[in-house]
């Protein structure tokens, strides 16, 4: 007879049990995982999909935020109507209370949340703040609460509206969110309770009203931040496909161009040295007609992935220019390092001993490398740093390929656009 379907809990005992091999902790975050899932990618792509969330956001955040601010604000410190009202609903009894809340929580919670949407802090301090100050208006609403309890008012029909504040008004990603909300609960569970006094059915009737809504709310921000991480995803898919060479799988031509425009621009303003070396693969005409297209589309991928590792830096990069021709951009990267590189590249290629079929001697796949080190200046073009390499690139053929020509100083002489037939001051890294 087939056997009934364990029991959560007795698939867990089990496993401590007769399977104790495996971790009691690891189940029980397996369990977890189902009962409250998380949205979270791969280390990197998370950091990278949390700065574009963060930019997406930021408008929105930016109109929405100050409406309820500017409206606390009004209620808690204008006059004339503003302040009867205050009046009517918290007495006379007990204002120097009133005033710890106004001054030591409502403005500078208010102030600190306006002050990172608006600036440049938003950045690297908005989420953090964010997840500061809503437990502090909570606090206040709490304390607020227990004053206008004794005048027979209530402001539990707002606590709904600071529940669902974290997951679609201020941008916070899921766990931030529930974090958030958690938070607020029980301040407003244990506050209300110890603190003010709120132990009413009507209070009990609050806080279930204040699960269901955090529930309604964490579940619909579930399915929207799903979707989102969907369309990034696929939107990512998308333009790292058309960045990539179908061939040899490494950036393409389209890549490289953009990547060297904002390499560029970068290395203006930070003052610091780029470097492009220009690969060519000598003698690959004939390495085609002899050995096929096939065998010859099987060496541009071998040389290919012996070229991807010279981009070791998240803003160095490796690109297939066009045909037999590779690029290897380096930022920040000095005459001396660029050599060295030229050696280690040389001698990779050698280690893969691929035979070039248009010789009857053994002879191996080489290929020539033209490199260019430049201080970018903001009145200058990235396209210089094109040509430099080209040259150098051309000089290191003309000598007898299967060797490197790095130029540097050539650069303060040159005229972009202008290509140089005779070339003078080469040097060759040995």
């Amino acid at each position: 007879m087939p056997q009934s379907p364990a029991h959560p809990v007795d698939e867990l005992h089990a496993a401590t049990g007769a399977h104790a091999g495996r971790p009691r902790r690891k189940q029980i975050e397996r369990w977890a995982s189902r009962l409250f899932p998380t949205l979270t990618f791969e280390k990197s792509l998370e950091s990278q999909f949390r700065r574009w969330y963060a930019e997406h956001v930021h408008a929105r955040i930016r109109n929405l935020t100050w409406i309820p601010i500017v409206a606390l604000l009004l209620a808690m410190f204008a006059g004339g109507p503003f302040g009867d009202l205050r009046t009517e609903i918290f007495g006379t009894d007990h204002e120097p209370l009133l005033d710890v809340v106004r001054f030591g929580l409502v403005l500078p919670s208010s102030l600190l949340l306006l002050s990172v949407t608006y600036t440049s802090l938003y950045t690297h301090w908005y989420t953090l703040a964010a997840q500061i100050v809503l437990p502090l208006q909570a606090v206040t609403l709490v304390i607020l609460n227990g004053l206008m309890d004794r005048q027979g008012y209530s402001l539990s029909s707002l606590m709904p509206l600071l529940t669902l504040t974290p997951f679609f008004l201020l941008g916070m990603s899921q766990a931030q969110a529930l974090r958030t909300v958690a938070v607020i609960f029980a301040v407003y569970a244990f506050g209300g309770y110890h603190t003010a006094g709120l132990s009413s059915g009507q209070w009990s009737f609050d806080l279930a009203v204040e699960v269901f809504t955090a529930s309604i709310g964490a579940a619909l921000h579930f399915s929207l931040q799903k979707s989102l991480r969907q369309s990034y995803l696929s939107t990512q898919i998308m333009s790292e496909s058309l960045n990539r060479d179908a061939l040899t799988g490494i950036h393409n031509r389209r890549m490289f161009d953009e990547h060297a425009a904002r390499l560029w621009q970068q290395a203006a303003r930070t003052g610091a040295p780029v470097a492009l070396l220009m690969i060519d693969i000598d003698h690959f005409k004939a390495f085609n007609d002899y050995g096929g297209h096939q065998a010859g589309d099987a060496c541009l991928i071998k040389v290919a992935s012996a070229l991807n590792r010279a981009a070791r830096r998240p803003l160095d990069l490796t690109a297939r220019y066009g045909g037999e021709e590779f690029a290897v951009l380096l930022y920040d990267t000095n005459r001396a390092s660029v050599e060295e590189l030229c050696r280690e590249l040389h001698a990779g290629l050698e280690a893969l001993a691929i035979q070039h079929p248009a010789f009857t001697d053994g002879q191996l796949v080489t290929f020539s490398i033209g490199a260019a080190c430049v201080e970018p200046r903001p009145e200058r073009r990235v396209e210089g740093l094109i040509q430099l390499a080209d040259e150098a690139l051309y000089a290191a053929k003309e000598r007898g390929r299967n060797r490197s020509v790095v130029m540097d100083r050539e650069y303060e002489t040159l005229r972009t656009g202008v290509f140089r037939v005779k070339r003078r001051r080469e040097t060759v890294a040995a």
